[in-house]
């Protein structure tokens, strides 16, 4: 029995003495002692790259999401500059009072000059090799100062996470106007014919300024989409243009129609669906497109009692008329804005590499053979779809 005990102790003493090194994780870094980049914004001046890293003050995140708003800084915002993105990145390590931890990183904005210097391509082989970054980081371009974009804090004194660039899905599923691209998704548009993806241009707002009792400030609005095309910028197409692009979105939540035709400018509808098909017609050398649009509506604004008939006739003229002329725009600026030609790839490869010319099939005025609207009025939300007050 003595023996026994003996040996218990021995192995008791065995065990602990292994166990006792994985008590802990010796090389992790406390939390509360980091730095932790939210953003980052790149610029391009002079053959040097600009880095700018926005930082987040992570304790007044969860205080300002319940309690709307604390004292304190939320935002700072470093910045180096190098031949490379990579350099003016480490320089600014230089500075840095602690460890800066990526694993946060939320997007990524470019500068137009960054976007014309490849800076897309380089920024974007950095962060993919680098452990600590995810996929999931929204893209987009600007003209404006990077400094002043970084530093605009979203209305209420939100969080810096539930801002616009931050987080683009909530304002999204609202008003889908522009699709938010993450880096993923942009691999996939470039890798893909036409090779060609549309990124969210976006400023500070100008006219809609938002006001407290104290100050006025301005936030981050889109303003349109940036081209690009082989790792450079093609084109700045701004809102005013690109009308008929929601409408060819098969990802689009929710936008709103207001319907131009003299006498009825007065009725809003609010599209909340739409499905769109796409048919490629081949006949020898020459490809042209047939589209199909199909789009659930709902009654807005009818306060004259228009004919629903004839609403539902001047919605699909809409929407027709918008899809052509964003299109014209794209073929303007040699953009193919519904990728037709990633769609002849997948339907018809055979005839895509017989016609393709860099990438991407040649567009003209007649490509869309064929454009078909369909409207669907599905009810006037809470009222009924005639007027409110006969």
């Amino acid at each position: 029995m003595r023996q026994n005990g003996k040996r218990k102790c021995i192995y008791l003493a065995f065990f602990l003495t292994i166990t006792v090194p994985l008590a802990g994780c010796w090389d992790t870094s406390e939390p509360e002692r980091m730095v932790y980049v939210h953003g980052l914004g790149i610029d391009y001046k002079d053959q040097q790259y600009t880095v700018y890293l926005q930082i987040i003050n992570p304790r007044l995140l969860a205080k300002s999401e319940v309690a709307g708003g604390t004292s304190g800084t939320k935002i700072e915002v470093g910045r180096a500059s190098g031949k490379t993105v990579n350099d003016a990145i480490f320089k600014l390590y230089k500075s840095s009072q602690r460890r800066i931890f990526w694993g946060h990183l939320g997007f990524v904005i470019f500068t137009e000059e960054a976007v014309k210097a490849e800076g897309i391509q380089a920024t974007t082989d950095l962060l993919d090799r680098y452990r600590e970054t995810r996929y999931r980081l929204w893209m987009y371009a600007t003209n404006e100062p990077l400094m002043d974009v970084l530093t605009a804090v979203p209305i209420m004194e939100m969080s810096t996470a539930l801002s616009r660039v931050s987080d683009p899905l909530a304002t999204y599923k609202q008003s889908s106007f522009v699709k938010p691209i993450d880096m993923r998704e942009l691999f996939i548009l470039l890798n893909e014919p036409p090779y060609e993806a549309n990124i969210p241009y976006i400023n500070l707002t100008k006219e809609n300024v938002w006001k407290t009792e104290k100050k006025s400030h301005q936030v981050i609005q889109t303003k349109g989409i940036a081209s690009v095309k082989n790792k450079k910028l093609q084109t700045i197409i701004e809102n005013q243009n690109i009308y008929g692009l929601r409408w060819m979105t098969k990802d689009m939540k929710r936008e709103e129609l207001t319907l131009t035709t003299k006498g009825f400018s007065d009725v809003s509808l609010l599209i909340n669906k739409v499905k769109v098909k796409i048919k490629p017609i081949v006949k020898k050398s020459n490809i042209q497109f047939a589209v199909s649009i199909k789009a659930d509506a709902v009654l807005r604004e009818n306060p004259k009692d228009k004919s629903l008939k004839n609403i539902i006739q001047v919605a699909e003229q809409t929407i027709k008329q918008q899809v052509k002329e964003t299109y014209l725009h794209g073929v303007e600026n040699n953009i193919d804005i519904y990728r037709l030609s990633e769609m002849l790839y997948r339907k018809n490869v055979q005839a895509w590499k017989n016609a393709e010319q860099n990438g991407k099939v040649p567009l003209t005025e007649d490509s869309i053979q064929k454009l078909d609207v369909q409207v669907h009025l599905i009810h006037g939300e809470k009222n009924r779809k005639r007027s409110t007050i006969k």
